[in-house]
């Protein structure tokens, strides 16, 4: 009990120091491991840095279940968001997250023309381990609006609806994509991945997003969904799919 209560005492510079010297990531940490705060900093994008802060409060009682546990609260510019993280050696979980992801943050992730609108995160749980996601629930909520899509030189003009995205961990299912010239690949993931299920606020289907272990995703997108670009002239079913692409997760936004 001593020997623990001098360790949560330990400066958290110090400790991350000790057992992670070459993290990239967290830079100006004061504090301890019960409380503390610092800044972080990841290439989103090719030169694109995205940056803030991070609060944490230990929670001692995940030490029952084996896991370092904290209340964290996440924020980049206008970006905020409060959950509980977990972890060991060889999981980690997101639990409870909630808050919102603002226009500025998403722009930093991708290379696209935005629509100035948040994305609302409710109740969003993640579990991974070394065989993939375990379980996911929770949404996320997009009120829409105007987005340019640049590929081969040109800009795509697409007037997004209202969008929810509704997580879990299931065996990604990738449906063939329509003829319609669009660039496809039925090559599914493989094992459990993690699903966002996109709908309109009616539940209609809009699309689909499966992220692997490998983060390797698989992205299908409704003849629904395609109908709000200008330029599209394909036909089919509303819940038809009409594109269906597979490629890291890295390159979604370049």
């Amino acid at each position: 009990m001593l020997c623990l209560s001098l360790l949560i005492q330990l400066p958290a510079a110090w400790l991350l120091q000790k057992f992670a010297p070459n993290n990239p990531y967290l830079q100006q940490i004061s504090g301890n491991l019960w409380q503390g705060k610092a800044n972080w900093q990841i290439n989103a994008r090719p030169n694109t840095p995205l940056a803030g802060s991070v609060d944490w409060r230990w929670q001692p009682w995940h030490l029952l279940m084996g896991k370092l546990g904290m209340a964290v609260d996440i924020r980049s510019g206008k970006t905020d968001l409060q959950g509980v993280v977990k972890f060991n050696k060889t999981s980690w979980q997101a639990n409870d997250f909630n808050g919102k992801i603002s226009h500025e943050t998403l722009a930093q992730l991708v290379s696209w023309q935005l629509p100035d609108t948040p994305i609302t995160i409710k109740e969003v749980s993640i579990e991974k381990n070394k065989q993939g996601y375990q379980t996911a629930k929770g949404s996320m909520n997009w009120a829409g609006g105007d987005l340019g899509y640049p590929t081969g030189g040109k800009t795509y003009l697409i007037k997004l609806p209202t969008m929810q995205g509704n997580l879990s961990a299931d065996k990604a299912s990738v449906q063939p994509a329509a003829n319609n010239g669009a660039n496809s690949s039925n090559k599914a993931a493989q094992g459990k991945s993690l699903h966002l299920a996109l709908t309109t606020p009616q539940g209609e289907r809009l699309g689909d997003f499966y992220l692997d272990q490998d983060n390797m995703i698989d992205v299908s997108l409704t003849q629904r969904l395609l109908k709000n670009m200008p330029a599209y002239q394909g036909k089919g079913a509303d819940d038809s799919v009409v594109v269906s692409i597979r490629q890291p997760l890295t390159s979604m936004g370049n």
